[in-house]
């Protein structure tokens, strides 16, 4: 037996599939699907780094053999769907942060890997400029779907991806040949902004799980699209047929967000609630400034939401004061609109109160 399949065995007991690509490998398909995002400018600020280093591990990790990847299907909270005043979390949001669970798996392969000989192996969940989508679809985890999502035989798309940097030489696993995306369109028509602008082409600036955790002022024209969602979006996953008939691993209870408690959220009781889960690093501010479009979008007015709005007029941040007055003005309230009066006189940031004043003349 050799030490990759050693080390698949290892992982299979812990829930894992996993592959190996030798770290010379270069990953050709990312390389050109950055590239196109770049000439595009579609690029997003989450990952930073040369294209060109992404896609080739061994520029990142000097002395590296080989390139482990794992791949986990998420385990998620069985819910119903939200009512009128909370907010819809997708599912890989749910629960404990998925980073910190495949972490915890990987570190003890990473040391074995050790046992073995290694001198050194790095351990990347999410969060580093390798691409781990790219590196698994490398080894054979899986193939690409429509709607850019990696699909895992018997897992379907709805897995955390992760990845052992090593010194150590394992054998590769191969790409896979069969099965491939269905290509029935389904992604494509489902997509609410249409971000999935051609098969296998994602726009991100459209996309509205990168919207709903992109920093900043929201597009006016995208803010309906946003619907009750807080944080991420499932629509091309839960319409693709590679994940019907998948049992869901059923994970921790969740309650879903109400929105107006988001709204009044202050200080350590965000990291109370949502410390231990993904939702958790874009901050608090995103969230908020999510719950902020839900309540527009649901037409959830009742006072006490009105009432947060207001509040958040005087909030320090100019992307909670902008997108309160849009809310304002959206909702339509008298109190509202008086709110919206005396904040345009008082407002010195350009952007909101660019949003005061479309707010006051009903537009946007």
């Amino acid at each position: 037996m050799g030490l990759t399949e050693e080390l698949q065995q290892e992982a299979a007991r812990l829930g894992l599939r996993l592959g190996a690509v030798p770290a010379t490998t270069v990953f050709e398909r990312g390389l050109d699907a950055l590239q196109h995002r770049e000439r595009e400018n579609w690029a997003t600020p989450f990952v930073g780094g040369s294209i060109e280093v992404r896609c080739r591990p061994y520029a990142l990790f000097p002395g590296a053999r080989t390139v482990i990847a794992v791949a986990r299907p998420w385990y998620i909270p069985a819910v119903g769907p939200p009512g009128p005043g909370e907010g819809l979390v997708a599912m890989s949001f749910r629960g404990e942060d998925y980073h910190r669970v495949l972490e915890r798996l990987l570190v003890p392969l990473a040391e074995r890997l050790k046992d073995w000989g290694a001198s050194w192996a790095v351990v990347q969940v999410d969060k580093g400029p390798l691409i781990e989508r790219e590196a698994a679809f490398a080894a054979g985890l899986g193939y690409y779907g429509y709607n850019c999502s990696l699909m895992v035989p018997d897992m379907g798309s709805r897995v955390a991806l992760g990845l052992i940097i090593t010194d150590l030489r394992l054998e590769a696993t191969l790409p896979l040949k069969e099965p491939k995306c269905r290509e029935c369109g389904r992604c494509l028509a489902a997509c609410p902004t249409g971000a999935l602008v051609a098969p296998y082409t994602l726009h991100p600036g459209r996309c509205l799980s990168y919207l709903t955790q992109k920093r900043g002022f929201l597009p006016s024209d995208l803010r309906p699209y946003l619907g009750q969602r807080l944080f991420g979006c499932d629509v091309c996953q839960d319409v693709c047929p590679e994940n019907e008939g998948l049992a869901l691993r059923s994970g921790p209870s969740f309650v879903h967000p109400g929105l107006a408690d988001l709204l009044r959220l202050r200080g350590g009781r965000f990291r109370e609630l949502f410390g231990t889960t993904a939702l958790a690093w874009r901050g608090k501010t995103v969230l908020q400034r999510n719950a902020v479009v839900a309540l527009v979008n649901t037409g959830y007015d009742g006072e006490e939401a009105v009432r947060e709005l207001q509040e958040l007029l005087l909030h320090p941040s100019p992307v909670l004061r902008g997108h309160a007055a849009w809310a304002l003005g959206k909702l339509g309230a008298a109190e509202g609109r008086r709110a919206l009066e005396r904040a345009y006189g008082e407002e010195g940031d350009p952007l909101v109160r660019e949003e005061i004043g479309r707010a006051l003349k009903g537009e946007g």
